[in-house]
């Protein structure tokens, strides 16, 4: 099989794809053509392709090499970067993009991907640990961030840190062009060293800085897979990222790293980095593993053809990797509160999907046998058919967040997505809970009792979209008094007004690229005009040139 491979010059420059590359020379040759994200430049450095050559292209991320293809091949492969597709907080796509095959490698990127519903695959990438030293040394803490961009300064790294001792934080300062911002040189009192590199004639002095760290702070408000924070977590770092793709797909807050809301600048705990940094290398080994059985589907999507893939694969796409036929467990399924004579329980409400018997067959296996619970996460389907990543965090640390006043809940899980030992409830005289604030309150209760409480990082339901905010306040005033459920009501209140107030500021973002995508629908080539003009300052260049000559002519009529 020959293969064509477009990437971006910067993901040749960094290897970001390479291990992408390692994987598509298994099925034959291939031939890399990397480019700038500009079909010029696409068209210039590409000159010796030949659709026609080629048994499958693939495109990474690199968009504007569609602008080389006809429309007609069969085996098109597209890899968006979920960060890269995210313009002015809207999500750009094109229709024609729709004949290819979209390879998803963040669940955020497949839920906009399922609104649009073309040919799709889902996979996580995990590095191996095993080519990451561990980090073991958390006598002391010592930071890492790498300044790239103005939502992550080093000033956010002082304020998420304030009030716990830091023996040094080694700032990297390589900003991405046009995000150069200038900042204190001076330590705050809690960072007994400050220190400071840039990029020298090797990478040394980076390199360097990155292995005396055990936090590493990411550096991005969002990824496409998350190159960097994956190869920290591999090496046992305590991994602290903004609350946004792709670092809540593989982050559950408290457990394997610290999430913080997106801008920020509110205190983390670090009293247990160490136990994170230790979890976060076993999750990224577990990652590992699934992307390696993920592996031979993987190839097979690429190498099929669209025609024939589109006959088996449904609305929800290719889950890799596909899980084995196996037997179904002996788990009673509760749906109207009844408990089954069964060892396990899980509680199942209208609409809601319980994943496939082979992977509650492994959530068992997995889970030590004094285990009273075993959470997995879950995905909520709204409206539009899109599904969204809910992962589990450290039930401790949801509840101080939910306590704290943050409308973060999810934290919990969900009933559908929770197995649940029936004798450890009969034990205890609860019922099974049906609602997620219910199934907090009893998690809670097994918490404070020191029972064990096993988390499966598996997807192990999917749940319709609803609204238990009513319960979520109840608990939290049952629990913990009128005024952390008044933190609570008026967290909600401002998730309300930041949604409406996003959907206001991204409006206009929307609106163009919603013209772009009617341009594309009636030819590639006006989408690329379309997007050239709206997208890439087209018009406000335009606008700048008319009003010059407009200046210039007024001048030589005075």
């Amino acid at each position: 099989m020959r293969i064509a491979f477009f990437g971006l010059g910067y993901h040749a420059r960094t290897g970001s794809s390479r291990f992408f590359l390692d994987l598509l020379e298994r099925l034959g040759e291939v031939d890399t053509f990397f480019a700038e994200a500009d079909v010029a430049d696409v068209r210039h450095r590409c000159t010796g392709f030949v659709e026609d050559r080629y048994d499958a292209i693939v495109i990474w991320q690199l968009h504007e090499a569609f602008a080389l293809l006809s429309g007609r091949h069969p085996n098109v492969t597209f890899a968006p970067m979920y960060d890269a597709m995210v313009r002015g907080g809207a999500f750009v796509w094109k229709p024609s993009w729709n004949a290819a095959k979209i390879l998803c490698f963040s669940w955020a990127l497949r839920a906009e991907v399922m609104r649009r519903a073309p040919l799709h695959a889902h996979v996580q990438y995990f590095p191996d640990p095993a080519q990451h030293p561990t980090v073991t040394d958390f006598d002391t803490l010592r930071g890492f961030l790498w300044y790239r961009r103005r939502d992550i300064p080093p000033e956010a790294a002082f304020a998420l840190t304030e009030g716990t001792p830091f023996a040094s934080l080694a700032i990297h300062d390589a900003p991405d062009p046009g995000h150069e911002a200038p900042w204190k040189l001076a330590a705050p009192p809690h960072v007994a060293t400050l220190t400071r590199t840039t990029w020298g004639e090797d990478r040394d002095a980076f390199d360097a800085a990155l292995r005396g760290a055990n936090v590493f702070f990411a550096s991005r408000p969002l990824e496409g897979i998350g190159m960097s924070f994956l190869e920290a977590m591999a090496a046992g770092l305590c991994v602290v990222a903004p609350d946004a793709p792709t670092m809540n797909e593989v982050i559950s807050h408290g457990a394997n790293g610290l999430l913080y809301p997106p801008g920020s600048r509110t205190r983390l705990d670090f009293g247990d980095a160490r136990r994170i940094g230790a979890r976060a290398r076993e999750s990224v080994a577990v990652g590992r593993r699934r992307f390696e059985a993920a592996v031979p589907g993987l190839l097979e999507f690429v190498a099929t053809p669209a025609a024939a893939l589109a006959r088996t694969a449904g609305r929800r796409g290719i889950l890799l990797p596909a899980m084995p036929a196996a037997a179904a467990p002996e788990i009673g399924i509760v749906c109207d509160g009844t408990m089954p004579d069964t060892a396990w329980i899980l509680v199942s409400a209208a609409g809601d999907a319980v994943a496939e018997p082979a992977m509650l067959a492994a959530a068992l296996a997995g889970a030590p046998p004094e285990a009273v619970a075993i959470r997995g996460h879950h995905l909520v389907r709204t409206a539009d058919g899109a599904e969204h990543l809910r992962r589990t965090a450290d039930i401790a640390a949801a509840w101080s967040r939910v306590t704290a006043g943050s409308a973060e809940v999810a934290g919990f899980g969900a009933p559908a997505a929770t197995l649940l030992r029936a004798d450890a409830l009969r034990r205890i005289g609860a019922s099974p809970p049906a609602t997620p604030s219910e199934l907090g309150d009893l998690l809670l209760r097994w918490h404070d009792e020191g029972a064990l409480i096993h988390d499966a990082d598996e997807v192990l339901a999917t749940c319709p979209e609803s609204d238990h905010r009513a319960g979520w306040i109840a608990l939290v005033e049952r629990r913990a008094g009128p005024a952390a459920a008044g933190r609570l009501r008026d967290a909600f209140a401002a998730a309300d007004t930041a949604t409406a107030e996003a959907a206001r500021r991204t409006r206009p973002a929307r609106i163009a690229l919603d013209c772009v995508a009617a341009a594309d629908r009636l030819s590639p080539a006006l989408g690329r005009l379309a997007e050239s003009l709206i997208l890439g300052g087209g018009l406000r260049r335009l606008r700048s040139l008319l009003a010059g000559k407009r200046a210039r002519g007024e001048d030589g009529a005075a």
